[in-house]
């Protein structure tokens, strides 16, 4: 026959106080064990996106050269916070082109001369360009023959 416990008239069964001041405890540890790394993470992610902003911002500028069969100016702007592509005749900044880096990510190092897409999707100068942020620094690579390919630094 089993063991049962009766409650006592106006009784309530529940959780003890000891019982839920552990519990909090450990929920308290496990917190301040995450949210160092939520940070960090939060980051990389910033620095992740801007690289694949940049990315895919210099392929739709090879593309656009090709699809328009016009060459297009690649600009940094000094501080390197905000990229955007330009119409080389007359230096006016395409339409919905400027870009901005998220966070802290900026682009800290660059070709000298801007990057130019020609009509059949090589650039001149290929080049480097290195965005660097609190999480550490990626580069995207631009090929002579217009391929380009991010790497973490």
């Amino acid at each position: 026959m089993a063991d049962k416990k009766e409650v006592k008239p106006g009784a309530c069964r529940g959780y003890s106080l000891v019982e839920l001041v552990i519990v909090l405890a450990c929920v308290s540890i496990l917190l301040s064990a995450t949210v160092p790394n939520v940070f960090r993470l939060r980051k990389e992610w910033e620095l992740w996106g801007g690289a694949r902003l940049l990315e895919s911002s210099l392929q739709w500028g090879r593309m656009h050269a090709i699809a328009a069969n016009t060459p297009l100016l690649f600009q940094v702007e000094e501080n390197g916070r905000k990229f955007y592509w330009t119409d080389p005749a007359s230096g006016e900044p395409y339409a919905g082109s400027v870009r901005d880096l998220p966070g802290q990510v900026r682009i800290v190092a660059s070709p000298r001369r801007p990057l130019r897409f020609y009509q059949h999707g090589n650039a001149a100068p290929a080049g480097t360009y290195t965005l660097g942020g609190d999480a550490g620094s990626y580069s995207v690579v631009v090929a002579p023959g217009g391929r380009i390919r991010i790497q973490r630094n």
